[in-house]
């Protein structure tokens, strides 16, 4: 299993990883493509949009194939588009690729945590995605930073060519590792019926509203950095670095919490993160001390991720990988809505400074709407079975 897992990991490290850079490397692929630090920020908006409709019609067009042959499948599409991000001459071939490589993301996401629950077993829905999740933290740990620094001391497209390599190495584990398991024998309409279910609807609605408040901090959290507390740009990478390991240690809390009862979990820490954007914006201006805040705001955002996860599964654990991928597109929104609005917080009269308000805003939101599913579930028992079980995601 470690060596299953592994694989795994380092594929959605790579996944993570291409994801994730352009927001270490805004103010580098602003100055070599001539655009401005809202319009560089696109390229997460754009890879946000096109997973909200890539992943559900991937996931659609691909039910019926065997787990181990999409997964690299999948990766391959993956490698190629990053290698044309990587072969750029401009801003129009760079946006190409990027919607490539998101078009396959939420898709890809949602089968390597189906796998990876067959893996653990049922009732352990946290700890399934928890440990996909540890892909995504270790983007943020060592692969941001590592884009940040190649773009400072080469160029922003080297970052995107070592991706497309470790992702040509994924593809060789994932082969040698991954069980290969019979397709999936429910179709893409059957799944599709969980989506009459209104707390299906509302969890979803849940994601979007506070991975916008995610996004919102994470895509501008550089500028923040640089242009309001003033911070130089040869400390970002290590401030990105511990933001990354605040990740890891906010992933492997929350995969706790959430197996201990996620709706309380995702409740309790969903204002918790409302609380920690606040701090950023009370301590962005004091350099160091706003760093210090963004690394208990990655903390927050990686405690709360797996909750997220796992609370979709078990609204709808009859339909887990429509479900999932679904919930992938909701995050996909979400960071499209949030570096939508830090686009437009720093190009208004408050500029940079107000968005960490923006993304306690809607963090805020996401949370009060927990609060409502909570109590209309109190209201309306389930008359479905709720319980984690991940027979094919």
């Amino acid at each position: 299993m470690p060596f299953r897992l592994a694989a795994l990991i380092l594929a959605i490290f790579c996944v993570g990883t291409a994801e994730l850079s352009p927001s270490g490397m805004l103010d580098d692929l602003s100055a070599d493509l001539a655009v401005s630090i809202a319009t560089a920020g696109l390229l997460v908006t754009a890879y946000a949009l096109t997973m909200v409709v890539g992943g559900p019609a991937v996931t659609a067009l691909t039910t019926r194939v065997r787990r181990k042959t999409l997964l690299v499948a999948l990766l391959a599409v993956f490698v190629l588009g990053n290698v044309v991000c990587a072969l750029a001459p401009g801003f129009g071939v760079l946006m190409t690729g990027r919607v490539l490589t998101a078009a396959v993301h939420g898709t890809f996401m949602a089968v390597c945590v189906v796998t990876a629950g067959d893996m653990v077993g049922p009732g352990k829905g946290g700890g399934a995605v928890a440990a996909t999740q540890l892909g995504i933290n270790l983007a943020t740990v060592l692969g941001v930073p590592m884009g940040s620094f190649l773009a400072q001391h080469y160029d922003w497209r080297a970052p995107f060519g070592v991706v497309a390599a470790l992702a040509t190495a994924a593809i060789g584990l994932v082969l040698a590792w991954v069980p290969d398991t019979p397709a999936p024998t429910v179709t893409a309409a059957h799944e599709a019926r969980v989506f009459r279910r209104p707390n299906v609807w509302g969890t979803v609605g849940v994601t979007v509203l506070c991975s916008a408040g995610m996004f919102t901090l994470i895509t501008y959290m550089v500028p923040l950095l640089t242009g309001v507390g003033r911070l130089p740009r040869q400390w970002v990478p290590a401030v990105l670095l511990a933001y990354g390991v605040g990740s890891i240690v906010g992933n492997l809390l929350g995969g706790r919490f959430a197996d201990r009862g996620i709706d309380r979990a995702v409740g309790h820490l969903s204002w918790a993160l409302v609380a920690v954007c606040l701090l950023v914006w009370l301590l962005a201006p004091y350099g160091p001390a706003g760093a210090l805040a963004l690394v208990l705001f990655s903390l927050a955002t990686f405690a709360l991720i797996p909750g997220l996860q796992a609370k979709v599964l078990t609204e709808a654990a009859d339909a887990p990988t429509l479900s999932l991928t679904a919930n992938m597109s909701a995050f996909g929104l979400g960071a499209a809505l949030g570096s939508w609005l830090g686009g437009l917080l720093t190009e208004s009269a408050y500029g940079t400074r107000a968005v960490p308000l923006g993304a306690a805003a809607l963090t805020a939101s996401g949370a009060l709407l927990v609060l409502g599913l909570r109590r209309a579930a109190r209201r309306t028992p389930h008359t479905f079975p709720i319980a984690v079980s991940t027979p094919e995601r």
